[in-house]
């Protein structure tokens, strides 16, 4: 799940934003602000901006003057009606740039894009992130370590998941966001509003169904299916040669 922000001065375009942002999966509001100022000190007390939609173009302080500030912590989006901002805008280190009017079809790309370029940093600094986790089986006293490799899929049950996992299968008191929040971008991906799976576990991809191993088979979601298929688009070898 990734958090966001909206910076605009105009509150018909911060509507229209987050509109945009409540529609498409995987993203989560956190806050908006017609003020520059405002915003910059709600993000920065804010436990985690991913990323922060910009307008360029206002009248206390301009959105580049904010990217100065903000950029080194966040992945910023400009959004401006003026195209002659592009090139400030690409060098004040924006993720990208997006003209006014938006359409949903434009949103979508540019929230893929940086989603994708959030997920290579993730793998980048893998590293550092533990291997395994525990959870409460809903037994007293009793946790249990899983070790994120031996993950298949985790499956969503209103106030419950079951992990299913190498050695069996496992249940816990976690709902799909909680959960989604606390496991590596880098090795887990959402595929359908019930399901998230082990990127390494994918053995096939069929039509709208994964394959995982231990011959799971499970359906990709219709608003979840363009952020996969980009982030599979990604990691697949293709062949520079020209027909």
């Amino acid at each position: 799940m990734n958090t966001c922000y909206v910076i605009d001065d105009e509150y018909h375009a911060i509507d229209t934003l987050v509109g945009y942002i409540n529609k498409f999966p995987g993203l989560s509001l956190v806050g908006s602000n017609t003020n520059p100022l405002e915003a910059i000190n709600e993000i920065r007390n804010a436990a985690q901006v991913d990323i922060v939609f910009l307008d360029v173009d206002m009248p206390e302080l301009s959105g580049l003057d904010v990217a100065d500030i903000i950029s080194s912590y966040t992945s910023v989006i400009f959004t401006t009606a003026y195209p002659n901002y592009a090139v400030q805008a690409f060098e004040k280190n924006g993720s990208d740039f997006i003209l006014k009017p938006i359409s949903f079809e434009r949103f979508t790309k540019s929230v893929t894009k940086v989603q994708n370029l959030l997920r290579s940093k993730s793998l980048a600094d893998q590293h550092l992130v533990s291997e395994h986790f525990f959870i409460n089986p809903g037994i007293k006293g009793r946790m249990i370590q899983l070790n994120y490799s031996d993950i298949l899929y985790i499956e969503g049950l209103k106030n419950y998941v079951v992990i299913y996992t190498t050695e069996g299968k496992y249940i816990t008191y976690l709902s799909m966001r909680e959960i989604e929040k606390a496991i590596p971008l880098s090795k887990f991906i959402r595929i359908h509003k019930s399901y998230i799976v082990n990127i390494d576990r994918i053995k096939s991809i069929d039509g709208n169904n994964v394959i995982l191993a231990q011959s799971s088979e499970l359906p990709i979601g219709i608003s979840f299916k363009d952020s996969f298929i980009s982030m599979i688009n990604t990691m697949t070898l293709r062949s520079r040669r020209q027909n």
